[in-house]
């Protein structure tokens, strides 16, 4: 059984976040994988937390504070981890990362390693932060979807295989095309 947390998600889903854990849970049962959300992060075969507002962030600091520890295991040990805009600032020093401001930008990217997605953003942390299965980023929206290689990471790392076919795949080199 896969079990998958997702902390928040009626709130940590700025620019459509949860979409990810749609389109993981879709591979996953298309590959006979049984799937369950747990409430527990410590339990998770897949844990995602979105990019959350301001307000959010300072609302939930405390919860998202006390889920520290279990970030940074999960990150030593790569385990499928996604953690988008907001929250990836949050947990950026127990990644190992500092961040600074810059000056903000905004818009569809396509990063040296090739993965593609929507930024706004004034931090310099990397757009895209792997490590093994743990992902960090400050590409919002369904990732997965756009990065096949990303979604299939993920996959694997969870005992399934990508199955894309033909059609999916042109849909997502028509959005990289419309959005450059």
């Amino acid at each position: 059984m896969i079990t998958y947390f997702t902390f928040e998600p009626e709130y940590f889903n700025n620019n459509g976040d949860q979409g990810n854990l749609e389109v993981l849970l879709h591979y996953l049962e298309a590959a006979g994988k049984k799937v369950k959300r747990t409430q527990s992060l410590k339990e998770a075969s897949f844990a995602l937390i979105g990019d959350g507002s301001v307000a959010v962030m300072e609302h939930f600091s405390k919860q998202l504070g006390s889920m520290r520890k279990e970030i940074k295991k999960r990150f030593d040990a790569g385990l499928p981890t996604l953690i988008v805009g907001s929250a990836y600032e949050f947990f950026a020093n127990d990644l190992g990362l500092a961040a600074s401001a810059s000056t903000r930008r905004s818009g569809f990217v396509t990063t040296a390693d090739g993965y593609f997605g929507y930024r706004n953003s004034d931090s310099t942390l990397p757009d895209v932060f792997v490590k093994e299965a743990f992902i960090a980023t400050k590409l919002f929206g369904p990732l997965l979807a756009k990065n096949p290689r990303l979604l299939e990471v993920q996959l694997k790392a969870l005992g399934a295989e990508l199955r894309e076919d033909q059609l999916v795949a042109s849909w997502i080199e028509a959005i990289r095309q419309k959005s450059d």
